[in-house]
């Protein structure tokens, strides 16, 4: 639970050895904010050259920079064949694949341009699965969010899974975890999930909060 970084910053060299870069080129500042307030005590900013970049260009644009696609109350609960199995979500996962469909019928984005990233394999395989499906979506990338560590797109989709009575969340509760999710994205970053769900986790809840105030709100489509 303790990098190798932290272990060299805190016990071997003392605080003074390590500097924080505060300056990002990635993301546009709205979806580097919620990182810098949530991780980085909000000293995050973003280099004039990315800033304001959203997928139609510079400035303004057609497509938020932000949407939160909300499945709670559209019957999209998360199944798991057996218990400790990687749980998977197929309504949520169709809702995904139609933000998808979405962003690039608006001529925003290339499927090259975009990734979906989920914390949990299972949903993976059955997005995998509905690309297989749609050749016009072969070159979409899909894959966990350890599979897109270090990586980048100019627009990321985040599948939570997670919908249940209980509002039991799981590993999603890592923040650390959602953060390298969140910035992969560039220009533009979608989050599905279901709120009443991941809201009973305080950082979840803050995230949802912040896509809610900053972003395009929308509710999932009942399959």
């Amino acid at each position: 639970s303790e990098t190798l970084f932290a272990r060299v910053h805190a016990k071997w060299h003392g605080i003074g050895v390590a500097r924080m870069l505060t300056t990002q080129y990635r993301m546009n500042r709205n979806i580097m904010q919620w990182a810098s307030d949530e991780l980085y005590e909000g000293k995050l900013v973003a280099a004039d050259s990315v800033a304001e970049h959203r997928l139609e260009g510079a400035g303004t644009g057609t497509t938020p920079v932000l949407i939160l696609v909300d499945t709670a109350g559209c019957d999209m609960e998360e199944h798991c064949e057996e218990e400790g199995d990687s749980k998977d979500n197929p309504g949520e996962a169709a809702a995904v694949m139609a933000l998808v469909r979405r962003l690039i019928k608006s001529g925003a984005a290339q499927p090259e341009d975009i990734g979906v990233i989920t914390p949990y394999s299972a949903q993976v395989g059955v997005l995998r699965d509905l690309r297989a499906a749609d050749d016009n979506l072969a070159k979409l990338e899909i894959s966990t969010v350890d599979g897109f560590q270090g990586r980048e797109k100019e627009a990321i989709i985040i599948s939570a899974v997670r919908s249940n009575e209980q509002g039991e969340v799981g590993f999603l509760s890592d923040a650390r975890r959602m953060n390298v999710a969140v910035t992969r994205a560039r220009r533009h970053c979608s989050l599905v999930c279901d709120s009443e769900t991941v809201s009973n986790d305080n950082m979840l809840s803050g995230l949802v909060d912040y896509f809610m105030e900053e972003g395009e709100y929308t509710l999932a489509e009942p399959m």
